[in-house]
């Protein structure tokens, strides 16, 4: 499975994440941080702040992560989408 090399924060609450093999994924984080409570440190916030991650997955320093195989399931799962 690709890596994630970088991510950014664009607009505030979308990640820009960067793979190994070259792919750009646009993450919405604002429906996640709506359904689940364990980004209830992050709902609030305007901006997001920029996160770090170690190949894997997505994190925020003493908050919440995020693994890319949750990134992708929950972008091929349709009811994520609507």
């Amino acid at each position: 499975m690709a890596q994630i090399i970088r991510v950014d924060i664009l607009d505030g609450q979308m990640l820009d994440i960067e793979l190994s093999n070259g792919h750009l994924i646009l993450f919405d984080m604002r429906r996640l941080m709506e359904t689940d409570r364990s980004y209830g440190s992050l709902r609030n916030l305007e901006v997001l702040p920029r996160p770090d991650t170690d190949g894997q997955g997505v994190f925020w320093r003493g908050g919440p992560r995020l693994s890319l195989e949750t990134i992708m399931d929950l972008l091929n799962r349709q009811d994520y989408l609507d």
